[in-house]
């Protein structure tokens, strides 16, 4: 596993859901996996911010991003976007047979908490649809780590994703359900 310095501070992040897909170009990928069958496929990527996770059943695509506010995405086909300082719950019925629902929590932790909880992302690694350990800037705090995992099911796909931030002692979690 190839391990970076990066990670931008957790206030400026957004999560965004499209009724599209995007450009992997915009996004500096530094893990993926690709789950498919004959239903649907499901595309995970971890870069530097987050994730971006892209559902296709048929023709219609849904994808999902959490990224740095500073980051310029498209706005056409961009069913919702909210800042993730705050927890959320959205729902969207982007394709007529595929209904999308969202939820963010973003936590900060005491210090200890954060390492305790670091250490227990770190053993799920082998278990995760897709996993990244970043470099910590400061040498004395934990690695940042972005897990992501799928249960799929022949009519629903639920996506959890944890990031950690350990500049700010922040955990963000995302979780998706695509029901078709």
């Amino acid at each position: 596993m190839t391990i970076k310095v990066a990670r931008p501070a957790a206030g400026q992040l957004t999560y965004q859901v499209y009724a599209r897909s995007l450009h992997p170009e915009l996004f500096e990928i530094c893990a993926s996996q690709q789950l498919e069958n004959d239903r649907y496929s499901l595309s995970t990527r971890i870069c530097e911010s987050g994730h971006v996770v892209e559902f296709r059943h048929g023709a219609d695509v849904v994808t999902e991003v959490q990224t740095d506010g500073e980051s310029e995405l498209p706005r056409r086909g961009r069913l919702f976007s909210v800042g993730l300082n705050q927890c959320h719950d959205m729902t969207a019925e982007p394709h007529p047979d595929l209904t999308v629902q969202a939820s963010t929590q973003t936590e900060v932790v005491e210090p200890e908490v954060f390492e305790r909880l670091s250490e227990e992302f770190r053993s799920d690694i082998p278990r995760a649809t897709s996993a990244y350990e970043f470099s910590s800037r400061n040498r004395l705090r934990p690695d940042a780590i972005s897990l992501i995992f799928a249960d799929c099911s022949p009519r629903s796909v639920v996506v959890h994703a944890f990031h950690t931030f350990p500049d700010d002692w922040t955990i963000i979690r995302t979780q998706s359900l695509y029901e078709f």
